[in-house]
């Protein structure tokens, strides 16, 4: 028979470059969304210092998963950070696209909208991380030669 391929990482069927570019976005995203969170706390309404807070504890827990260089004396974010990293990427990107919609209709304002886009755009590059490449030469060159769906394209 064929030789068993070992089952790899998501980290390691990406290449190093798209790695790091995304632990930047996710580290920016998660700091922007706490730091606006900030500021969008600082308000008269309480739905506002809701979705402050929110934002806050949510941007913590990104930076946290992203940079765990910044959480190095919590014992347990490095656990954290290895049971993530060791998850298909979609996981990723759906948990910071949902964490950066959940605060935005408590306080639709200016500061949660940024928060909250920066984490989503983080978001969206994991799932374009997960959707990978579009395919290889040789499975669309067999697919434009008809013979993978039974059509021939010769006479």
């Amino acid at each position: 028979g064929q030789p068993q391929q070992q089952p790899q990482s998501p980290s390691e069927e990406v290449t190093w470059g798209f790695r790091l570019l995304g632990r930047i976005l996710g580290t920016i995203g998660g700091g922007s969304f706490a730091g606006m969170g900030l500021f969008t706390m600082i308000s008269f309404s309480g739905n506002c210092f809701l979705a402050g807070l929110l934002m806050i504890l949510f941007g913590a827990c990104v930076i946290m998963i992203e940079a765990p260089m910044f959480c190095q004396y919590f014992e347990w974010a490095d656990v954290v950070t290895r049971f993530v990293d060791n998850r298909p990427y979609f996981l990723r990107a759906g948990l910071y696209i949902i964490l950066s919609v959940i605060p935005f209709p408590l306080c639709p304002s200016f500061t949660s909208f940024v928060g909250c886009g920066a984490l989503f755009i983080a978001g969206v590059f994991y799932g374009v991380i997960a959707i990978g490449k579009k395919g290889d030469k040789s499975g669309s060159a067999a697919a434009g030669a008809g013979g993978q769906f039974g059509y021939s394209q010769q006479p």
